[in-house]
């Protein structure tokens, strides 16, 4: 019998048991083995639950997963940072095999966690942690001996994909926010999604493994959408385009640039039909060329299956017991990012207006929403330009085109 310790009963760790029990024959005829749940840590133990469990498998005491001898793998579900670290490193020196879903997690501690897996020769799996049901990191980490990996981009979150997917339908930004929320895409506070700090750390750990030296979390530039509305849509659409929340890291001469950011795609690029809670991978190799991964980013079903793989991939001892993270020393080069960006900025006057436009390529408007399309700049240099002027984030929205435009 193989024995799991499950930390955390929410909607993933319920998916996880579902799963199991749905397909028990099926596991049991590939391992040879019942794979049992012998424990579940949950914060409440009165709380009533969706899923009918044997008496005496949930606890309170993270102790009792710890401590038992006969549990030789954790699954750790809980979402919560701290406790998810304490849980995910205490295993590991215990001599327990761990899968964990947890994003923040793996992004604050992705060195520490790697390296103490490595010394403990255990499997540290986190297929889940980015893009939900897509498999994209063991792809990526089977790609990494034979490719320098160029370019990793995409659509990672999928609340800002689905509220972006309704404004283009018609809604505006609090409509579109208030419908993912009511269909549990978005939190009831929603800013890790929306200012694109989730997208940050799934892009954190997508480049620390793809470029193979450390890309810390703080160091990728990050805009969310919080500030796009159904004008922006209108004037993006109107181009033939679409708007998403991209995560891009590429590799350069002595560096990198890593950016989160809203980004102007047209009916060419493949993320242009990306729609709802979809995400999807772009992964550019030397050797084997341009790659695209895509599929559903979120959900219970879809992330309890991608923790699944994880964990047959330690029954099945398939699972690398090398460090996969590398050691080159990368420059941050992010600050030289250039582009060609769609611009809105409300509340300007004349003056500030004649400011912009000698930046224009084109001008979309000049009634009191101001738009327009830049020249091909520095993206620094437009920012700086916003905080030298005092125009706050909430009166302007940027986006960059995917291609410069001409």
């Amino acid at each position: 019998m193989i024995n799991i310790g499950l930390l955390g009963l929410g909607t993933v760790g319920t998916g996880v048991l579902k799963i199991l029990e749905k397909r028990k024959e099926e596991l049991i005829k590939i391992t040879g083995d019942d794979i049992n749940i012998k424990k579940i840590l949950v914060r409440d133990l009165a709380k009533k639950r969706d899923i009918e469990l044997e008496g005496g498998i949930i606890t309170d005491n993270f102790d009792e997963i710890l401590k038992d001898e006969d549990i030789t793998i954790i699954v750790e579900v809980t979402g919560d940072l701290e406790e998810g670290y304490k849980y995910v490193s205490e295993s590991l020196r215990a001599g327990k095999h761990v899968v964990t879903a947890n994003k923040a997690l793996v992004s604050k501690y992705f060195e520490e966690l790697s390296d103490l897996a490595h010394k403990k020769k255990l499997a540290l799996l986190y297929e889940a942690s980015v893009g939900g049901g897509i498999p994209v990191i063991k792809p990526l980490k089977e790609l990494i001996p034979f490719n320098d990996i160029k370019e990793v981009r995409g659509i990672l979150n999928g609340t800002c994909n689905y509220i972006l997917t309704r404004m283009e339908e018609g809604l505006d930004y609090a409509e579109a926010l208030k419908i993912a929320q009511e269909q549990g895409f978005a939190e009831a506070d929603p800013t890790d999604d929306v200012e694109g700090l989730d997208t940050r750390r799934k892009l954190r750990i997508l480049g620390t493994l793809a470029l193979q030296g450390q890309m810390p979390e703080e160091n990728i530039i990050v805009r969310g959408i919080s500030n796009i509305t159904a004008f922006d849509i209108s004037n993006i659409n109107k181009m033939g385009a679409s708007v998403k929340l991209i995560g891009e890291v590429k590799s350069c001469e002595g560096g990198y640039t890593a950016i989160v950011e809203p980004v102007i795609v047209e009916s060419s690029s493949p993320f242009y039909n990306v729609g709802y809670e979809e995400n999807a991978v772009f992964v550019k190799g030397d050797n084997v060329g341009d790659l695209m991964f895509y599929g559903n980013g979120a959900g219970m079903l879809p992330t309890a299956n991608a923790v699944l793989c994880d964990l047959m991939d330690i029954i099945a001892g398939s699972y690398r017991l090398n460090n996969p993270l590398g050691n080159k020393k990368l420059m941050d080069l992010s600050l030289a990012i250039k582009g060609s960006y769609y611009l809105r900025i409300s509340k300007i006057n004349g003056e500030l207006m004649d400011v912009f436009k000698s930046l224009a390529d084109k001008v979309l408007s000049t009634g009191a929403q101001f738009a327009l399309v830049t020249k091909h700049i520095l993206r620094k240099d437009l920012i700086d330009l916003f905080e030298n002027l005092g125009i706050e984030e909430k009166d302007y929205f940027i986006a960059k085109f995917d291609k410069i435009n001409t």
